[in-house]
């Protein structure tokens, strides 16, 4: 992972755009890991913007009025305190799958990156810890890499080998987090 120095600062919160954007060579295609994914049809370089989500901002009580209004999925990340991005319905950034070895990671402001270089055929992944920090949050993972927790929570954020591993790499509400526990020495 990368070391303290040359993680990117974690600005304040920004106003998303309104709509998701999605790479050009990424496509939803049926997963071995769950239902349908996201899967590479050219290569896509490390560090290359892979998605953006957008949406609206919405209050910890705004989410879960959404939540209990809703008949189906609501896709959501954590943002700051009280914050949440909404992704808009019917968006292919949807099918992003979760994985304990994930081929993206969080990037400036609401991107996704590549973390490695990706090949044609690869499924675009990530691991769902790095964008929440709900405790109640839970997730039965079926990834079936050699890393899988079986069980995703949203407490993950405070385990310190996902921590290094994803270093940089979190939704920049968490990457506060990390970063304050670790200068209390925490």
């Amino acid at each position: 992972g990368q070391g303290w120095e040359s993680r990117p600062r974690v600005g304040p919160v920004t106003t998303p755009g309104p709509d998701c954007w999605l790479h050009p060579a990424v496509h939803p295609a049926p997963s071995p890991i769950a239902g349908t994914g996201l899967f590479t049809t050219a290569p896509v370089p490390a560090g290359a913007e892979v998605m953006r989500l957008g949406g609206r901002l919405v209050t910890t009580a705004g989410l879960r009025e959404l939540f209990a209004a809703s008949e189906g999925y609501v896709d959501t990340i954590v943002v700051d305190d009280d914050r949440h991005l909404v992704l808009p319905p019917g968006t292919d950034v949807h099918f992003g799958n979760h994985s304990c070895e994930p081929s993206v990671g969080w990037g400036p402001g609401y991107s996704l990156v590549a973390l490695r270089d990706l090949a044609p055929g690869d499924e675009v992944t990530h691991d769902y810890a790095t964008s929440t920090a709900d405790p109640s949050y839970l997730l039965r993972c079926h990834c079936g890499s050699y890393r899988c927790r079986q069980m995703v929570e949203g407490t993950d954020w405070q385990i310190p080998q996902l921590q290094r591993r994803y270093a940089g790499h979190w939704v920049p509400h968490l990457q506060r987090l990390i970063d304050a526990a670790s200068a209390a020495g925490g």
